[in-house]
């Protein structure tokens, strides 16, 4: 609610909307030369929606009971448009649900929520639908918050079973020289065990486990000696990665980085590499597998599929 409070409402609305599958819904409406009875109000905003919000943390605790007292009371209320919305931790939708017969109840989970968020964040003005809000700086940074919270809470499913697989020409060689992951700090993923490199048209064999992260930190000697909240382990690693980027005159090294500790031996490695054979929509026009970064279920990786077809179905 506090982010929602502190972002412009047509960004509200998008999040809301996928994140509850909605289409069309409108928190606040402007309009001019409203006609009343009998006068002419040059405008008007009023408010055509009620969502009410019931929130669980723990998987499996829906309560019928308060659900109907909700659904009771948001029948007073006086506006066009009413969702119970039932947001839990849950994979797919509480089987109790079912035994709520109303059109105004809504449920969804902190997965979806999460999706909605990254999708608003991978925003930007050369990409983006003219129709679509861009956040500003203040907007993106309460966003990215909102996603570390759900993150670090363990609200978010599926981290057991999911791999993140990112665009990977430099991330690729720079993992065999350090055993590291490297990106811009701050950069939101769903919590994942495991992470594959897409690079030259394919998946590579190794997958490593994800051991530890580092929001942000300068790449610098300097830096590192006067860092405080990382472990003597992530601190040895470091100092051989920084050591090599300075060695080779990389870009990263003097930069801002998140960084991502890396262990092939508590991970696991394919039979072969996955060829990427995904085509474009409207052609048969080879694409990308991964633009940035998206994710993949272990255990379908796990079964060494020849393509990333495989991985899609």
């Amino acid at each position: 609610m506090a982010v929602l409070e502190h972002i412009n409402t047509k960004l509200g609305e998008e999040l809301l909307e996928a994140t509850l599958d909605e289409s069309d819904l409108t928190l606040v409406t402007f309009e001019n030369q409203i006609i009343g009875d009998g006068s002419v109000p040059d405008a008007s905003i009023q408010s055509s929606t009620s969502l009410w919000f019931e929130t669980k943390t723990v998987p499996n605790s829906v309560d019928l009971e308060q659900i109907r007292n909700h659904l009771s009371g948001l029948r007073q209320e006086a506006s066009d448009t009413q969702r119970l919305v039932v947001l839990t931790p849950d994979h797919s939708r509480p089987k109790k649900l079912d035994q709520i017969e109303d059109d105004r109840l809504v449920w969804t989970n902190f997965d979806q929520l999460v999706d909605a968020a990254e999708s608003i964040l991978a925003r930007d003005h050369g990409s983006a639908e003219q129709s679509l809000e861009i956040p500003t700086e203040r907007e993106a940074f309460l966003l990215r918050e909102l996603v570390r919270f759900l993150y670090e809470e363990d609200l978010v499913s599926g981290r057991e079973d999911r791999v993140l697989v990112v665009a990977a020409r430099k991330a690729w060689p720079e993992y065999n020289a350090h055993g590291l992951y490297f990106c811009q700090p701050n950069r939101s993923f769903k919590p994942s065990n495991y992470l594959a490199f897409y690079t030259d048209g394919e998946i590579k064999p190794a997958v490593p486990a994800i051991t530890s992260t580092i929001e942000s930190i300068e790449l610098t000697e300097d830096a590192l000696e006067e860092a405080t909240q990382i472990s003597p382990a992530q601190r040895r690693r470091l100092e051989d990665g920084i050591a090599t980027l300075r060695d080779q005159n990389a870009d990263r090294y003097g930069s801002e980085q998140k960084v991502l500790f890396l262990d092939l031996e508590r991970g696991f490695t394919l039979e072969q590499p996955v060829q990427n054979d995904k085509t474009a929509s409207e052609s048969d026009r080879t694409v990308a597998f991964v633009q940035g970064h998206r994710y993949v279920s272990a255990s379908a990786l796990r079964d060494n599929p020849t393509t990333t077809s495989t991985l899609e179905n």
